[in-house]
């Protein structure tokens, strides 16, 4: 059962209070975390532009002073994911009884990638292009060198005046062919080593590159719920689950509880829970 929920008894009505208070204070206490600075980059074109950033090691410090505050839940270690949802997170769980309660405390971000301000970047990138000119009339060379040995081949076989589907057929089923056909190409590729070398200072200035890219952390710092995480919008979430044991392992996790059949000193630990998480993020006066 998720918390907030729209049941009608009281203790699902001073569930949601406490959620109230707890989402306001989460919001209140992590927005010094999320301050964005504004830091100069470069783009791909070599221009320079402000952006924008928070630090993500703010929101790690501020879940660890969070957790260690938290006497009586149990606490996971904190989670950063990144690629198609970039989420910084940390749960609680307490068990009471026959019940589970998991609380989920997060963020979800955007990271952009730009250049540092350094002449390197458009150094390396020139270099980059000059490379890719001198390569590219080398591998023309070596394709009409490719090209005209493969039609010597075929003419010399008696296959050079079928159409392409007969010829298509005719090297698929010869073997032979297509091993003999491979071999005279990278025989014409060994002669010209220029090619490999080419490829590995390519690939050694793209590595370069990729070590002069900076990430920067974008948020919209407003409360998010559990749908709207899921759909990949940024902001502060925050929510609770509650239910019995054997439903929170299961697929009913979503499962209304019947409050009536609750213990009432079960509800009374369980609002000691919620005090104590609100206790811990309500600001010092």
């Amino acid at each position: 059962m998720r918390i907030p929920n729209n049941e009608s008894d009281n203790f699902s009505k001073k569930l949601n209070d406490y959620f109230v208070e707890i989402e306001n204070f989460y919001q209140q206490s992590l927005m010094p975390c999320l301050a964005m600075r504004e830091v100069n980059v470069m783009l791909q074109d070599g221009s320079v532009t402000k952006s924008s950033t928070f630090d993500p090691k703010l929101v790690l410090g501020y879940y660890r002073t969070f957790l260690k505050g938290l006497k009586n839940w149990e606490v996971s270690d904190i989670q950063e994911t990144t690629g198609e949802s970039n989420r910084i997170y940390c749960q609680i769980f307490s068990s009471q009884d026959n019940y589970t309660i998991k609380g989920y405390f997060g963020i979800q971000f955007n990271i952009l990638p730009y250049y540092k301000l350094d002449k390197q970047v458009i150094q390396i990138q020139k270099k980059l292009f000059d490379l890719s000119i001198k390569n590219s009339s080398v591998m023309d060379s070596v394709a009409n060198i490719g090209n005209n040995t493969i039609k010597q081949e075929l003419k010399n076989m008696a296959l050079d005046d079928l159409k392409f589907e007969d010829l298509f057929e005719k090297i698929l089923e010869n073997q032979e062919l297509i091993v003999n056909l491979e071999d005279k190409i990278k025989k014409i590729e060994r002669s010209y080593p220029e090619l490999d070398k080419a490829e590995e200072m390519k690939n050694s200035m793209i590595l370069e590159l990729e070590n002069l890219v900076i990430k920067l952390y974008q948020i919209s710092p407003n409360l998010i719920d559990y749908n709207r995480l899921m759909q990949g919008e940024e902001g502060i979430i925050v929510y609770f689950d509650i239910g019995t044991e054997a439903n929170m392992k299961g697929k009913n996790s979503s499962k209304v509880i019947n409050f009536a059949q609750m213990k009432p000193q079960t509800k009374a630990r369980i609002s000691e829970l919620f005090e104590e998480i609100i206790s811990g993020l309500r600001p010092s006066s």
